[in-house]
């Protein structure tokens, strides 16, 4: 066979992710791109190359986001056996179908699968699906593995796939530096943050000494209240208010009096409670004297 020359010029442009033969990577570059990518996927190809004997599949996905360039997934996923790569393709096909994506399945030579390993697929590659027929009828859900003899969906194994992170654009600045260093020890920056909030009101309102659920009822109720939400109506008010009392009475209190074990799950919803009083206190203003 002759070698054959591939220019840059024919080169697709195509972004690539994950190592070929590795499962657990391919898995996660999947989640990345779902997550973090910044674009949503609207559709995907499964790419397989599937031997006629032995009925075992070698597979990779081409990802197409809404406007930006295709990503392909390398082939860390596989079929026709029990192993690592035929359950990572079951939990990736969950992870699409969970998501809304539109799946359609491909088949593709050894060659390929392989120009896609090597991160060079060309621009005759991708014209090739403009003509192709996806494998009908859809055979991809035969890759989802079975339980009880039964297909199922498993959320929860959809859910774990995902790295456990704190969405940093959402957080106030006052506390990044707490959510940054979060995972190493979440009860301690938990509670920094339980006290560092009621620091800032006690400042911006003079009222030291006072703590927890008094320190917010003085400090947003009533009609001499020093801290208010303009153009707010009173019951919206009294409901921000409310928030500050009650996550404290919910959370900070049983922290603050006895050893919690809290999963890493639970740091992070309570986390982004505590942000949500930050930046409901930063929008508050203070009542001129």
């Amino acid at each position: 066979m002759k070698n054959q020359t591939l220019k840059i010029a024919d080169l697709a442009g195509i972004e690539y992710y994950g190592t070929a033969g590795i499962t657990t990577r391919c898995l996660t570059a999947l989640t990345m791109v779902i997550q973090a990518g910044g674009e949503i996927i609207t559709r995907a190809f499964l790419l397989s190359d599937v031997d006629s004997s032995s009925n075992c599949g070698t597979h990779c996905l081409l990802l197409w986001p809404e406007s930006s360039d295709p990503i392909v997934i390398k082939s860390g996923f596989a079929s026709g056996y029990l192993g690592e790569g035929p359950r990572g393709l079951s939990s990736a096909l969950q992870l699409l179908i969970r998501h809304n994506i539109e799946i359609k399945e491909y088949a593709v030579d050894a060659n390929f699968i392989q120009r896609a390993n090597s991160s060079c697929l060309t621009l005759a590659d991708l014209a090739m699906f403009e003509t192709l027929q996806p494998i009908r009828p859809a055979r991809y859900y035969d890759y989802i593995l079975l339980r009880e003899e039964q297909r199922f969906y498993n959320d929860n194994l959809v859910k774990v796939l995902f790295v456990k992170n704190i969405p940093f654009s959402l957080i106030d600045n006052r506390i990044m530096d707490l959510a940054i260093d979060f995972s190493n020890n979440p009860d301690a920056n938990l509670m920094t943050c339980y006290r560092r909030l009621e620091d800032i009101i006690r400042r911006r309102t003079g009222l030291e000494g006072e703590s927890g659920s008094k320190l917010f009822s003085q400090a947003f109720l009533g009609n001499n209240a020093p801290l208010y939400w303009p153009e707010l109506p009173e019951a919206e008010a009294r409901g921000r208010a409310g928030l500050f009392t009650s996550i404290y009475m919910a959370y900070r209190n049983s922290r603050a009096h006895k050893e919690n074990v809290t999963t890493l799950d639970d740091a992070i919803r309570e986390v982004l409670l505590i942000n949500q009083l930050f930046i409901l206190e930063n929008e508050a203003k203070s009542q001129e004297n």
